[in-house]
Formats: C-alpha cells, sequence, structure tokens
C-alpha cells in the first residue's frame, strides 16, 4: 500500500506528460483567460478602427481563423487534462480500497483481542453479543470502482475508445502538426484547393471541435458515475469503521466494569495485607532499646489495634507505591517462579534516606489522625540517631512486598539525578523562584515586561519538564507555576537584588544537597536568560537597527550568570542540613 496520497502530478511522468502539465497550468488559468480578453477585444477595435481594418475587417475572417485553430487545440489539452484525472482517480480509489481493507484488518484484530479479554474475564462467555457491519464482507468480494466499469454496450465502449484515443499527447500533436502544415502548404503553393483565409480547414477544424465536445461530455459523465461510486464506497467504509468502533466501545465499558470491580476487590485485599505485613514488621523489627522517633508507644498485635489505627495503616499501605516512585521503583505482583528466583532489591542508602523522610513527613503532618503522634518534630530536628532508625526501618520494605507476593522493580527514572523528593518544600519553592527570576529579570533590562519575552520563558519551562536530560530540571520546570510575583510598574531596580538573592540562594541549596547537579542548575538559568534575551528584536529607530540582545539585556545576563556562580554561594553551603538564609525563602518584592 502505498504510503502518500495520489496526486494528478503522479500521472504527469515523461516528456508528453510534462508537456500535458505545462499547457494545464498555462492555459487553464485566469491569466490566460484576462490575455485572450485582451488580444480578441483589441484585435476587433484595431481591425475596426484602427490599422487592421484592411487586413482583417468585420467580420474579423482571420481572427476567427485563429480561434477555431486555437480552440481544437484546447479541445486535445482539455481531453488529455480529462484522462490524467479519470487515471488519477482510479488510483485513489484503488488506494482507498487498500486503506480501507488494511483498517478491516486492523479492526479485527482488536476484535479478536477483546474476545480473548471477553473470556478471561467472563470464564469463557461473551460479555456482548454483536456481528461486524455487513459491508466489512461485501467490500472484500467488490474490488475498487474504477472509470471503465461504467462503460456498458456498444456506446460505451467506442465513448471509450474515442477518449482513450483523442486524450492523448498523440492526438494533440496530430492536431497541431496538420494544421499547421495545411497552412504551410497553401502559403507554399502545394495546395491551392484552400487558400487563405483557409475555409475547409476551418470546416474541418469547427466539425473536429464538434466531436471533442460531445466525447468530453461522455468522459466527464463516466466519470461523474465513477465518482458517485467511489463516494458510495467512502461512505459505506467510513460506516463500517465507526460501527466497528462502537462495537470496541461498548465492549470496553463493560470490561472496564468488570476490571474496575476486580481492581477494587484487589487492591482491598493487597492494601490489608500490606498493612498488617507493615505492622508486623514494625512489631518485630529491633529498636536497640529505644523508642521509635517521636517517642512511639509500644506496638501491639494488628487484630487489637483500634479500628482509627488499622485505618491509619491501611492509608500508610496504599502510599507506598506512591513512594517507591520517588526513588525511580515501582511494585509489581510476582508469578510463582518470579517470587521464588527473583533477587530482593536493597535499597542503598541515598533512597533508604528519601522514603524514611517521606514516611517521617507523613506522620508528621498528621495525615491519617493520629493524634499520638502530635509530639513529633521536623526532620531536621531529629537526631542522627533518630534518623538511623526511620532510615533502618524502611530497608524491610522489599522483604515484607515479597513475603505478600510483590517484588521492586526499578524503573531508572531517579537514576539521572537528584529530584524534588530530596529538598524541603522551601528548597524546592526557592528554586523554582530562581527559574523564573533568570528570565524575568532580563526581561525588565529594556524597562517594562514583554509578553513575547515571558511567553518564551514559559515555553522553555514547559519544554524543559519533558525533554530536559536532567531529571532535577525536568522536575523544577514541569512542577513550576509559572508566577513572576510582578505587579505594574515593577522596575528592574526594584527587582535586581532580590531576584539575584534568589539565584544566589538557590545555587548555594543546589551546591550543599546536589552537587552534582550544580553545573546543570546554572545552564539551565542561563538558558533561560539567553531565550529571554533572544526572544525578539529590540532597539533601533521604528524597527531599524533593533537587535535581539541589547547591551541592558547582555548585563542582566551577565548579573545572572555572576550571582550563579558556586563561590558566591559558599557561604551558604556549609550551613546544618535542613538551614536556608532567610532573605532566599522570602517573596521578591512586586
Amino acid at each position: 500500500m502505498s504510503r502518500q496520497p495520489v496526486t494528478v502530478a503522479d500521472e504527469r511522468v515523461g516528456v508528453n506528460g510534462a508537456i500535458a502539465a505545462a499547457l494545464t497550468r498555462g492555459v487553464g488559468s485566469m491569466p490566460a483567460l484576462y490575455l485572450a480578453l485582451i488580444v480578441s477585444g483589441g484585435w476587433m477595435a484595431l481591425a475596426t478602427w484602427g490599422p487592421l481594418h484592411r487586413v482583417d475587417p468585420y467580420p474579423f475572417g482571420f481572427l476567427l481563423f485563429l480561434n477555431n485553430v486555437v480552440q481544437l487545440v484546447l479541445c486535445a489539452v482539455i481531453l488529455v487534462g480529462q484522462r490524467v484525472l479519470g487515471v488519477a482517480a482510479d488510483r485513489r480509489a484503488v488506494q482507498t480500497y487498500e486503506s480501507a481493507e488494511a483498517i478491516f484488518a486492523r479492526v479485527a484484530d482488536l476484535q479478536e483481542h477483546l474476545d480473548r479479554h471477553d473470556r478471561a474475564l467472563g470464564r469463557g462467555v461473551s460479555l456482548l453479543e454483536s456481528s461486524p457491519h455487513p459491508w466489512i464482507h461485501k467490500h472484500r468480494v467488490q474490488p475498487a470502482p474504477q472509470a471503465i466499469d461504467h462503460v456498458v454496450g456498444l456506446n460505451g465502449r467506442i465513448a471509450a475508445w474515442l477518449t482513450q484515443r483523442l486524450g492523448s499527447m498523440g492526438a494533440f500533436y496530430f492536431a497541431v502538426g496538420t494544421q499547421v502544415v495545411w497552412i504551410g502548404m497553401a502559403e507554399s503553393g502545394l495546395q491551392r484547393f484552400d487558400p487563405y483565409p483557409f475555409a475547409f480547414m476551418t470546416f474541418l477544424s469547427t466539425f473536429a471541435q464538434l466531436i471533442f465536445m460531445i466525447v468530453i461530455m461522455v468522459g466527464q459523465k463516466v466519470l461523474g458515475l465513477a465518482a458517485d461510486r467511489r463516494s458510495e464506497q467512502t461512505f459505506l467504509d467510513a460506516e463500517a469503521i465507526l460501527h466497528e468502533c462502537r462495537r470496541m466501545k461498548e465492549r470496553l465499558v463493560v470490561q472496564d466494569r468488570i476490571i474496575d470491580s476486580l481492581t477494587n476487590y484487589t487492591s482491598a485485599q493487597v492494601t490489608e495485607h500490606l498493612a498488617q505485613a507493615l505492622h508486623h514488621s514494625r512489631t518485630q523489627a529491633p529498636t536497640d532499646g529505644h523508642e521509635e522517633p517521636g517517642g512511639r508507644p509500644p506496638l501491639r498485635a494488628w487484630n487489637e489495634l483500634p479500628e482509627e489505627l488499622r485505618q491509619a495503616g491501611r492509608h500508610r499501605a496504599r502510599q507506598v507505591g506512591e513512594r517507591l516512585t520517588a526513588i525511580g521503583c515501582l511494585m509489581f505482583p510476582a508469578s510463582g517462579t518470579e517470587q521464588d528466583s527473583a533477587p530482593i532489591v536493597t535499597f542503598d542508602d541515598r533512597e533508604s534516606r528519601v522514603l524514611a523522610r517521606l514516611e517521617y513527613e507523613h506522620q508528621l503532618h498528621g495525615q491519617h489522625g493520629n493524634d499520638q503522634q502530635g509530639d513529633l518534630v521536623p526532620w531536621d530536628e531529629l537526631s542522627d540517631q533518630e534518623r538511623a532508625q526511620a532510615v533502618e526501618a524502611v530497608r524491610y520494605l522489599p522483604s515484607v512486598l515479597a513475603d505478600i507476593g510483590f517484588q521492586i522493580l526499578r524503573t531508572g527514572t531517579s537514576s539521572d539525578g537528584a529530584g524534588e523528593s530530596d529538598f524541603t518544600a522551601e528548597e524546592w519553592a526557592l528554586l523554582q523562584r530562581a527559574l523564573m527570576a533568570s528570565g524575568v529579570l532580563v526581561s525588565l533590562a529594556e524597562g517594562d515586561v514583554d509578553p513575547e519575552e515571558i511567553d518564551a520563558l514559559v515555553h522553555l519551562l514547559r519544554e524543559a519538564g519533558f525533554t530536559h536530560p536532567r531529571r532535577l530540571i525536568r522536575e523544577l520546570a514541569a512542577t513550576s507555576t509559572f508566577d513572576t510575583g510582578l505587579k505594574a510598574g515593577t522596575k528592574y531596580a526594584d527587582y535586581e537584588a532580590p531576584a539575584l538573592h534568589a539565584i544566589r540562594s538557590a545555587t548555594a541549596v543546589i551546591a550543599r544537597t546536589a552537587p552534582a547537579e550544580l553545573a546543570d542548575f546554572r545552564a539551565f538559568l542561563m538558558e533561560i536568560a539567553t531565550a529571554v534575551a533572544d526572544a525578539n528584536n529590540e532597539g533601533g529607530f521604528f524597527g531599524f537597527g533593533a537587535r535581539p540582545r541589547t547591551p541592558h539585556e547582555a548585563a542582566a545576563m551577565e548579573a545572572v550568570a555572576k550571582a550563579a556562580q558556586p563561590d558566591r554561594s559558599s557561604q551558604y553551603s556549609q550551613s546544618r542540613p535542613g538551614f536556608t538564609p532567610a532573605f532566599a525563602l522570602g517573596e521578591i518584592p512586586s
């Protein structure tokens, strides 16, 4: 099946095809019509009142002779064009037929696939009784409609023969050559039967035009019938495809209901088992004589817990999968063979710290409504021993999941560096503010904020959220709210100091928490500044002499680059974990 749609130009191959295409383009245009009107009108005016009156007076015999010659040639061109259109239409019909067959084959495969799902979900019983559209079977035994299909009877065969013979470049050459030779013979004296104004040749030309016009109309009728048949077949193809799509949708809706029911049941069972397993692991975990962080009371057996605490445990179990994604892992049911042969995943130190922190902050915010956790302190204020104990507790998670038939799979999504889970909420907000500040500062360099430059900033962030190679930049860009924090009348001088402070502080946070990401973070800040500076042309006089990057914008870019230098933020890099300079967390003045 062709990968490209068939066009009329596909039939214009070879020298004759190129000549026919050139004639069709040249003659079949409005300039050609205007030229014909001007030449004819001018000739008649000059022959009536001007110098051509003696040469070709009314009724303009020479002009009529030329018109006959041109009309005969145009009839031949029309027939050639009609033949090309017919051949191209036939090829389109074949292509449409093959495309429809391919679609029907795909639909049949999908229906068979859904049948297998029906048998699996309905224990061998079809979930929806319906039959394919009847046109699908008829389509396979009915060929693509062609123009020749509508040529029936003796008259039809004669018309087809005339159209095929006259609608060719050979007939065109014959028509032109005959008239040229006839005129040449008359002018050279080789034939004296039909001297100027060539009345006999004009008569023959007029008669030929009559024949050609009838042949053209017959050809148009045949092409019209073929087009109607193709339209009918295309309509039936579309109707059959829509019918099959509706069938598939109905089956999918029924299957969705069953899958939702099974999923809800399975989720409830898995959640219950996982909650019990996690609770059991906590009761069995060694504590070295110390309580868990925050002074947790001794744990009792699952069945002895009040319903409120069991609901909290179920809520914790439902969040296990979400927390695993933060370290680039996911949990999935393992078959008996996989469960016996696959090794249990072991978390490294970074992954364990991330999971422990997420679990602890969940308890800290009291999302499960456990009032006994009210004396918990922030993670950064825990002692080293308490943090180590929390980290050690999450290392048992792979074994706990394996006990209830689940495995952990590394997806590799967190293997390209730090991400949002490695920073506090305040630090993350600061990093996002620095991204916006690096672009807005450059935009303000020429006075007011330019909408095109802000659009360039937003576009870059949206694109980076999907395509940037580093996880940190992707997550920063993807979670950005694009809030500039500006108000009407904000000037560069008002915005510069707090913006540069935010950039320095963000660089310090990166240098302290994820030093491996510092170079990429600084490079992205400069990429934002560059995109804003080059978003449009500014300066000059009425557009003359305007440049994509003005000296003021270049100076703002240099200020951003200096603020993002790691040595400028070294004074903060030695701060204790969790500390962020106060000025860096404040809002940028508007």
